[in-house]
C-alpha cells in the first residue's frame, strides 16, 4: 500500500482549503498531481492524505495591471505560454508535453523547490514575489530565497502559496535551457534573463542546490549590453557564480560551460532586441 489510512480533502474555497490542511498537517496538497503522482509510483514520497485544490477557483487566473502580473498558483502552466513576460511563457512552453502542461499548475513546480524545474529562473530573474495565505492570513515574500534546499521552501506551517506576482515587463526577457530533449525532459542547465533600463538580470537553474543569481554576474551582464565587456568575461563571471552538480546526466564542468554559454547568448539576444548588436 503506498498509503496507510488516508484523509482525504476536497475543498471548493480557499479558506475551506486553509482550514482543511489545518485540521489535515500532514497531508499532501495536490492541484495538478504532475509532481505528486510520480513520486508516488516510484515511492520517494508517502502520503499521509490530500487536500486537493483542483476545485479552488480563487487559485485559477492571470491578471494583469499596470504595474504586475498576477498568477494564481493553481493556474495550469500551458495557461502561461501566452502571457506578457517572454522569461515565463518561453520557461512554460519547454515543460514537458502539452497534456502535462495542461494539468501541471504553476504552484505546484515552485513548490516542488527542485534545481532543474523550468519556471524557477525565469520567477527569480524577474524579480517575482509569492503571495503565501495560512490561518494568521496573507503575506507577500520574495520568490528570491524563498527555495532554501532542494524541494525545501521558506513556507509557513499550514500555509498554501496562493498567487505569484511579478513586475509588469515590456523590455526583453527570455529563456533558454539544455537538456537530453527540446522538451519532455527537465533542464540540464537553463538561464533566464530580464532586461530593462539597460540593466541585465540573470538567474540561473540547475547550477546549485537553489536557484541562482549573482549581482556581480549582472554588472558584466550589463557591461556586454553595453558593448564595455566581453562574452568570456561573462563566461568567466558565471563560471566563478554558480555551483552545478555532477550526476548521471552531466557533470559540473559540462553544466558550467553550458551555463556561461547560455548567458551569452541571452545578453547577445537582448543586444539585438534593443537595437545595438545584429
Amino acid at each position: 500500500m503506498l498509503l496507510a489510512a488516508p484523509r482525504f480533502a476536497l475543498p471548493e474555497t480557499l479558506g475551506e482549503a486553509i482550514t482543511a490542511l489545518a485540521d489535515r498537517p500532514d497531508a499532501t496538497v495536490v492541484a495538478g498531481g504532475t509532481e505528486v503522482m510520480p513520486d508516488l509510483l516510484w515511492r520517494t514520497r508517502r502520503a499521509e492524505g490530500f487536500v486537493s485544490l483542483r476545485r479552488v477557483r480563487e487559485l485559477r487566473g492571470v491578471t494583469t495591471t499596470d504595474d504586475e502580473l498576477v498568477v494564481a498558483a493553481g493556474t495550469p502552466v500551458a495557461a502561461l505560454i501566452h502571457v506578457e513576460h517572454r522569461a515565463l511563457a518561453a520557461a512554460a512552453t519547454s515543460l514537458g508535453t502539452p497534456l502535462v502542461r495542461t494539468e501541471a499548475t504553476i504552484g505546484g513546480n515552485v513548490m516542488s523547490a527542485l534545481p532543474y524545474r523550468n519556471l524557477l529562473p525565469a520567477l527569480l530573474a524577474a524579480d517575482a514575489a509569492l503571495e503565501l495565505t495560512g490561518p494568521g492570513g496573507t503575506r507577500t515574500v520574495p520568490f528570491d530565497g524563498f527555495v532554501t534546499a532542494p524541494g525545501v521552501t521558506a513556507i509557513g506551517p499550514g500555509e498554501l502559496l496562493t498567487a505569484l506576482r511579478l513586475p509588469r515587463h515590456r523590455g526583453f526577457a527570455d529563456y533558454a535551457k539544455v537538456g537530453r530533449r527540446n522538451a519532455q525532459f527537465v533542464a540540464t542547465a537553463s538561464v533566464a534573463a530580464v532586461a530593462a533600463a539597460g540593466r541585465v538580470r540573470l538567474a540561473f537553474g540547475n547550477a546549485g542546490p537553489t536557484p541562482v543569481r549573482s549581482d556581480a554576474v549582472d554588472a558584466v551582464a550589463t557591461a556586454l549590453l553595453d558593448g564595455t565587456a566581453t562574452p568570456e568575461e561573462l563566461r568567466a563571471a558565471v563560471d566563478a557564480a554558480v555551483d552545478p552538480p555532477t550526476d548521471p546526466v552531466a557533470s559540473a564542468e559540462y553544466r558550467r560551460h553550458a551555463l556561461g554559454v547560455l548567458a551569452v547568448r541571452l545578453v547577445v539576444r537582448a543586444q539585438v532586441d534593443a537595437g545595438l548588436g545584429s
